[in-house]
């Protein structure tokens, strides 16, 4: 494996905030592996061309995020078990006839959950959004969560994420546009949209006032900036808080066991994590 340098990479937009270069060159470092793992910056528009011209150049696997993670589906030569119950695909792996689709977003989020012991068992858990990361939060608490509420902008995307999992008879998701109240108070909120990082870094998602004040635990998907404006809400209303940055190591562990086909030890999973941090700091 040393001997052999791997290119992979993360397609998104926007894309210059990401830090899973860092986190991969960090696990390939472990491994001793030699890797290039590049941020590519590619518009909706441009998605299929994107992901042809990694096939031809032999790209052995790509991460995807936002705003890529469920159209990305239509240009894969199969799906894993996982990404097809999640509606969403956040890494692609080559294989001898194309790339196949995998979603590791729904047990990261549940790892770092665990981590921090965020218990989600037997709560009212509310979800702000309605792309590939609300569909992965909903698997990593249907499991356990009493029920399962979610809030978006346009409430039509919504309704689609609660058939795609009443097709797979869950039926605890109830659908709401961002001004509605929920009909139960919430316990747990996951915000899973773009709203706080980027150009809109400074802004807060208009239902999270309202869910924040029966909360007790508040988790924001978003990991740039460290502490968005949802998250100090949320701390002033006296909220346990989580960022994104856990679910991003964990999801990043298992996507790049995926790519690289080998599996890294868990017990030194908090020291590499540590490392990754250690690098941030010195970068600030």
């Amino acid at each position: 494996m040393a001997n052999k340098r791997a290119v992979c990479g993360v397609i998104g937009n926007p894309i210059g905030h990401t830090l899973s270069p860092l986190i991969h060159d960090t696990l390939a470092a472990h491994m001793g592996q030699a890797l290039d793992y590049v941020p590519f910056l590619v518009e909706s528009a441009h998605l299929e061309e994107a992901i042809k011209g990694a096939r031809a150049l032999n790209i052995k696997g790509l991460n995807v995020t936002m705003p890529h993670k469920k159209e990305v589906m239509e240009y894969v030569e199969a799906l894993d078990e996982m990404a097809k119950k999640v509606g969403a695909v956040n890494t692609l792996v080559s294989t001898e006839t194309g790339y196949k689709g995998y979603n590791t977003d729904a047990m990261g989020l549940r790892m770092a959950l665990e981590c921090h012991h965020l218990d989600y068992e037997n709560k009212n858990v509310a979800i702000i959004g309605s792309g590939g990361a609300a569909y992965a939060s909903v698997v990593s608490v249907m499991d356990k969560a009493k029920s399962v509420h979610v809030f978006n902008r346009t409430k039509a995307n919504a309704q689609l994420l609660k058939e795609h999992f009443e097709e797979q008879d869950y039926n605890k998701i109830e659908v709401y546009s961002e001004e509605e109240l929920p009909k139960v108070p919430i316990d747990y909120v996951i915000q899973t949209t773009g709203v706080g990082m980027g150009k809109l870094e400074n802004q807060i998602p208009k239902c999270a006032g309202t869910l924040l004040k029966t909360a007790k635990i508040a988790v924001d998907l978003i990991y740039n900036p460290d502490e968005t404006c949802f998250l100090k809400e949320a701390k002033e209303k006296g909220c346990l808080t989580l960022n994104g940055f856990d679910m991003l190591f964990y999801q990043a562990v298992l996507a790049y066991e995926l790519m690289h086909h080998c599996t890294l030890e868990r017990t030194s999973l908090e020291n590499i994590k540590r490392d990754i941090i250690n690098q941030l700091e010195q970068m600030k």
